[in-house]
């Protein structure tokens, strides 16, 4: 949708930051229909109700955020840069855990050999459909794991789905710490994503989309696990992936198993687990503080926009005014938000000390908001 408005009642810039403030954004929630996909009919949309200030304090407020979230800005691209430096470190670490991973062609170092994925995997285990409810499962419920918990490097266990409390359940599917698991469908950057489970709730379950791979006894399970993320693997697995439409590609457990892979002597393969699980736990941890970071920078772009836009942001030029007379020019606007005010006919009127002063620029403020 394109939205055009009227620059003599709202300026385009404030719109732009009252559309993501909290009470405008709890409003669309409300009325956007759908299941997964949610959408906003037009007529639905118009009825969304906005503050509106003076165009003056508008210009006001967007001065004041202008520099508020110049500084957060500069913040947030530090962020980005560090989110993209925890990504190279990751990729680097599992690049020199099997530098020799080119083709089996070539010579492999001494005790080293090449084989197939198969040789060193014992068995696959495979989850199976089941109904869920779309929520996650709660600690006295079953759970089956999303696509999501396997594609982000590192296991997931929130990314689960509740299981109906009349499904049969086998518990032999339980998900346990230690397990490494493989997303066998997905879109052709995440089929074939590999994870190996540090930390597990109980009571959470392989899904249809996931499998189990159990090394064999004298295969180091850390070694396999992050073997199975180097480039190399993961262009074995896309050119092995097949199905019916390119968004959604599948990996048979047969293809997965001839899969050529070079294999390090047992010796070596604990001495690569032991750095290459230190490496990724590292990385996970930076991730987790970058990530932690950027949420918080998110909440705080929305608690500023929701204290300009609401009368609450003071800028600096503006220390020396009374509090009450710079919300004063606010309060006509913020008193269409209040459902005490709606009377009977389902108009909203002014109520308290400031009604009578502000009575007619409320009445103003109110056509302006229906004509929008």
């Amino acid at each position: 949708m394109r939205v055009q408005v009227r620059p003599d009642i709202l300026h385009p810039e404030y719109l732009g930051h009252l559309w993501h403030t909290s009470q405008v954004r709890q409003q669309i929630e409300a009325v956007a229909v759908g299941g997964r996909m949610r959408s906003l009919a037009m007529r639905t949309l118009g009825e969304i109700r906005l503050p509106l200030p003076p165009l003056a304090e508008q210009r006001r407020i967007l001065g004041i955020l202008r520099e508020r979230l110049r500084r957060l800005d500069h913040g947030v691209e530090a962020l980005r840069r560090a989110a993209a430096g925890v990504t190279l470190l990751r990729d680097a670490a599992r690049d020199a855990l099997a530098p020799f991973c080119a083709t089996p062609s070539e010579s492999p170092p001494p005790g080293w050999s090449w084989g197939r994925l198969g040789d060193v995997i014992k068995h696959l285990e495979a989850g199976r459909p089941l109904e869920c409810h779309r929520r996650p499962a709660r600690d006295d419920e079953w759970g089956v794991i999303k696509t999501s918990a396997m594609t982000r490097g590192v296991f997931s266990e929130t990314e689960n789905k509740a299981v109906r409390a009349e499904t049969r359940v086998d518990e032999h599917r339980e998900i346990r710490p230690g397990d490494i698991l493989l997303c066998r469908a997905n879109s052709p950057d995440h089929v074939g994503a590999v994870v190996q489970v540090v930390t597990c709730r109980p009571r959470l379950l392989l899904s249809d989309k996931s499998l189990r791979l159990v090394p064999e006894q004298d295969v180091d399970a850390r070694w396999l696990a992050q073997l199975l993320t180097t480039p190399y693997v993961r262009a074995q697995i896309e050119q092995r992936s097949r199905g019916s439409v390119a968004s959604m590609q599948n990996i048979s457990q047969a293809s997965l198993r001839d899969i050529p892979i070079p294999i390090a002597p047992p010796g070596e393969q604990e001495r690569l687990g032991q750095r290459a699980t230190a490496w990724a736990l590292g990385t996970q941890r930076l991730h987790v503080q970058v990530q932690a970071a950027q949420n918080k920078s998110e909440q705080l772009r929305r608690a500023i926009t929701d204290a300009a836009c609401s009368g609450r942001l003071v800028g600096l030029a503006d220390a020396g005014t009374p509090p009450q007379v710079r919300a004063m020019s606010v309060q006509p606007s913020l008193s269409l938000w209040t459902d005490d005010n709606i009377g009977r006919s389902g108009h909203r009127t002014a109520q308290g000390p400031t009604a009578d002063r502000h009575a007619e620029t409320t009445i103003t403020a109110v056509q302006l908001e229906i004509e929008l």
